[in-house]
């Protein structure tokens, strides 16, 4: 899921904004291991804990952009 939203993110104009409970969370996966920059919401208390309801990606790193080169997309298997 992380590689998957970070060429997303890579193949489109920035800054983008990110909404979505799942995808905020990879978001601040990627920015705290240095692949993206970028701001993130302040965190909500809800009745089942805590979320980032949104995030802003405003630059994909070099070391983001490494590990695109390092971790190509593979094409989708025709098994079946």
């Amino acid at each position: 899921m992380t590689m998957i939203l970070l060429r997303k993110l890579a193949s489109g104009k920035l800054p983008v904004a990110v909404h979505g409970g799942d995808d905020v969370d990879v978001v601040h996966i990627l920015m705290l291991g240095g692949h993206v920059e970028g701001v993130l919401g302040k965190a909500v208390k809800t009745p089942t804990g805590w979320m980032n309801p949104t995030a802003t990606v405003t630059k994909i790193t070099h070391t983001g952009r490494r590990m695109l080169k390092l971790f190509p997309e593979r094409p989708a298997d025709d098994a079946g």
